[in-house]
């Protein structure tokens, strides 16, 4: 459908609260024309509540009311090898150690391991990019030089240099989080939109509303209820 919005949302950490704010302002601001949400990655540890996001976000999808996509983060990613029965002592300190304590106490337990079986299988089953056209989802970024179907995971979810200072384009707009904005605020540029605005830092949580007739973002929407109107792209193919 020509126009519709896609609206690509950043890293949760466990904020329950802007997250379900943010659903809701969305949905009022689609115009009335047919949506969907791409969410990011990074839905545990830090916040207070990555019990109640999990269980939101697996609502959302079974319901089934729109399209509702997820892709996973490298906090998503520690929590499943802490909680892999063959882990080691040095990944259950560097989950526990990123903001992992947090997520066991918004569980109310003492080991990842002891996590429900069915919100493990959902973060275990989730993607790790999703390339449409001429925009690229994904976690943290790419690897530049690296043609987007050889990107190895590792590098989609944890990247920051050389990604953050290139200007190269990747073969289509990388649209990321992972790296916390220095100004709480989304960060457009020539080849990527970071939309990571740091909401388990006590800011915002913001999402970009992507029409299918325009490759960059047509407006940002935040948690807080600000909506930012983007006025031209002449970065972008």
């Amino acid at each position: 459908m020509e126009n519709a919005l896609t609206f690509a949302i950043g890293d949760v950490h466990g904020c329950f609260d802007e997250l379900r704010s943010l659903l809701e302002l969305c949905r009022k601001n689609t115009g009335g024309i047919e949506h969907g949400f791409i969410l990011l990655g990074d839905y545990v540890d830090r916040g207070p509540a990555s019990n109640e996001v999990i269980a939101l976000l697996m609502r959302e999808q079974a319901a089934g009311e729109c399209r509702f996509r997820c892709l996973r983060g490298n906090h998503d990613e520690m929590l499943l090898t802490a909680a892999h029965p063959a882990r080691s002592d040095a990944d259950l300190m560097q989950w526990f150690d990123n903001g992992g304590k947090a997520t066991l106490d918004a569980y109310g337990l003492d080991d990842p391991s002891e996590l429900p079986a069915d919100h493990l299988a959902w973060i275990r089953a989730l993607p790790v990019r999703i390339h449409e056209e001429e925009r690229f989802f994904v976690h943290a970024g790419v690897r530049p030089g690296t043609p987007l179907s050889e990107q190895l995971e590792r590098d989609l979810l944890w990247i920051r240099e050389p990604f953050l200072s290139s200007r190269q384009w990747h073969g289509a707009l990388v649209v990321h989080g992972h790296t916390p904005t220095a100004n709480a605020a989304p960060e457009v540029r020539c080849n990527r939109v970071n939309i990571d605005t740091g909401a388990c830092f006590g800011r915002s949580l913001t999402a970009a509303a992507f029409r299918s007739n325009k490759v960059g973002p047509a407006f940002f929407i935040n948690s807080d209820g600000l909506r930012f109107e983007v006025l031209e792209n002449d970065g972008y193919r």
